[in-house]
């Protein structure tokens, strides 16, 4: 939720619903859930549990916004409530799918075909490519402990300082700039002599790891889960590849990847059913 012009003033927006203004408060969860929805995917790796804690994590915010004291930005006191919710839920399949950075690094090293699969028309290809290539990164963030990914996606993703990031985390700046560091280690040693995104002379192709995806069931081709939530498969941007390609450090070169993703919005119904949750407070 970086500042930028033309942005709504989200302080503002919390004062006048704290006062009552229902539209505020309507306007101010609409400017918030697909930010946490994104953070919530990008933690879980998993649509249907990133929309359930979009839902709880808006009504978190929703009911203890009289307690916002304006002492920090209001994106820094959701991302605090988001966080230290996301660190609580239960570990759902798609995350205990992954048993962690050497085995998903060797799960690529093993699985890469020599060829991509020439079987799908053009517009297929492009989707499945692009479908890969969102399992693929997001696997790499579920295969950081807990505590590194969060610091990993406010940190390095979000972009907080590390005096938010580590208010956030209820730990020390030191702290907080040290899983950082260890985040980005792990992240390193997976990348590494692999990804083909971050260095072009590297073996791994996303369109290479299409067949090994549909046979571990990651990727079904008749209901691809990420282009479903982004409405298409889009390519990622040539900018985007190249500006990954000038970083020095492979593990800030990754998140330009990650900033290539789609523009995921928060279902429906994450709204309607905080308004069934809290009928005094929204419309």
């Amino acid at each position: 939720m970086p500042e930028a012009t033309g942005r709504p003033d989200l302080e503002g927006l919390a004062c006048r619903a704290v006062a009552g203004e229902v539209d505020a408060l309507d306007q101010l969860c609409r400017a918030l859930r697909d930010h946490i929805y994104r953070l919530a995917l990008r933690f879980s790796s998993d649509p249907e549990a990133a929309a359930d804690a979009t839902q709880e994590i808006l009504i978190l915010v929703v009911t203890h916004l009289s307690e916002f004291e304006g002492r920090s930005k209001l994106t820094t006191w959701v991302y605090t409530i988001a966080s230290r919710h996301l660190l609580r839920t239960a570990r759902g399949p798609v995350e205990r799918s992954v048993a962690g950075p050497e085995p998903f690094a060797d799960w690529i090293d093993r699985n890469l075909a020599p060829a991509p699969p020439d079987r799908f028309d053009e517009a297929e290809f492009r989707v499945l490519a692009g479908e890969v290539r969102l399992a693929c990164t997001y696997g790499m963030l579920l295969a950081l402990s807990r505590d590194l990914r969060i610091a990993h996606l406010l940190g390095d993703l979000v972009g907080l300082p590390d005096s938010e990031g580590a208010q956030a985390l209820a730990i020390t700046p030191a702290a907080f700039r040290q899983r950082l560091a260890r985040a980005r280690r792990t992240m390193r040693a997976i990348i590494a002599d692999r990804c083909g995104l971050i260095d072009g002379r590297n073996p791994c192709r996303c369109d290479r790891q299409i067949d090994a995806s549909i046979a571990y069931g990651i990727l079904d081709p008749t209901q691809p889960v990420f282009s479903r939530l982004a409405g298409a498969g889009p390519p990622i941007p040539t900018g985007t590849i190249d500006a990954a390609a000038r970083q020095l450090d492979t593990a800030t070169a990754i998140a330009e990847i990650y900033r290539s993703d789609p523009e995921f919005h928060a279902p429906h119904s994450i709204w309607e059913t905080l308004q069934r949750e809290c009928p005094a407070l929204t419309r």
